[in-house]
């Protein structure tokens, strides 16, 4: 198949803006990648190369004609987007976790959990901060015999990390049917198919499980309506992680929470990127 690649460079302050922007085109997930000018950030998305994908590409050219943003685009196929991720991806480590791609050879040894990805046209390598921060926190949550949810799974990389690490239910949840199937043969690759399930939905309107960790890694206004439904999905005494937002948009994320009935246990932070760890009602801690 071949895809519209688009990349969008924009100051550091109207990056959420952007985003937002961009997920209105592609809410199967955007990527930030690396740019050797400091002053831009750079995102990424991909859209089918037909006559929808030129049009989705033509209302977004107009949307972003406002907030200052440079636009580039190419085709890629699905086997460029291969030889590209072969010829970047890293093995990446994490606390107890190591992410790697699916043809390096597993490390020798140790106690760590390895996550072996090929994230396909999915959100989700493991090398972006809210990735991280997310799998930060799954490390530090999920205990074996946990139930996890996992909305906006992407390529399945924290889904498949929670097995990894002894969840026994896991629900990965898309809405992007190229996510879901990449994140199935991921699930495939790491043999964890009897604890994780791939389903592709919008939000958590049909979910039945009471998780004990529920992370959502999303863009702040994408979070706005997940909010006050998580509460439904989560245990009493779970942890409901988000992420996916910037500095900036932390304290409208800690209002929505708030207004939710949650209290905020903890923030974590890696470069301007954030991740709440909220708990329901009063009780806070680790």
């Amino acid at each position: 198949m071949t895809w519209i690649e688009i990349t969008v460079r924009v100051a550091p302050g109207r990056l959420d803006l952007t985003g937002d922007l961009l997920l209105q085109a592609a809410p199967q997930g955007i990527a930030e990648v690396a740019d050797v000018d400091t002053s831009r950030c750079s995102l990424r998305l991909y859209l089918p190369a037909g006559p929808a994908g030129r049009s989705a590409l033509t209302t977004l050219r107009r949307r972003l004609a406002g907030v200052g943003a440079d636009f580039a685009t190419r085709l890629r196929s699905d086997a460029s987007w291969t030889r590209a991720w072969k010829a970047s991806g890293r093995r990446i480590r994490v606390g107890r976790l190591i992410v790697q791609p699916t043809w390096m050879r597993r490390p020798a040894g140790g106690r760590t959990r390895v996550v072996r990805l090929n994230p396909g046209l999915a959100f989700g390598s493991g090398e972006h901060e809210s990735t991280q921060l997310c799998l930060r926190a799954i490390a530090r949550h999920v205990q074996p015999g946990a139930t996890v949810v996992d909305l906006g799974t992407g390529s399945g990389i924290l889904a498949i990390a929670a097995a990894k690490l002894g969840a026994t239910h896991v629900l990965a949840i898309d809405n992007d049917p190229v996510a879901v199937a990449v994140a199935r043969a991921n699930v495939r690759t790491n043999r964890v198919g009897r604890a994780v399930r791939v389903r592709r939905d919008e939000g958590l309107s049909a979910v039945r499980l009471r998780a004990d960790v529920l992370v959502a890694n999303l863009t702040a206004d994408t979070l706005a309506p997940v909010i006050p439904e998580a509460r439904r999905c989560l245990a009493a005494a779970g942890r409901f992680v988000v992420s996916g937002f910037t500095t900036p948009r932390l304290p409208d994320v800690r209002r929505l929470l708030e207004a939710a009935g949650y209290a905020v246990a903890a923030v974590d932070r890696q470069r301007a990127w954030r991740a709440v760890h909220a708990v329901i009602g009063s009780r806070r801690g680790t």
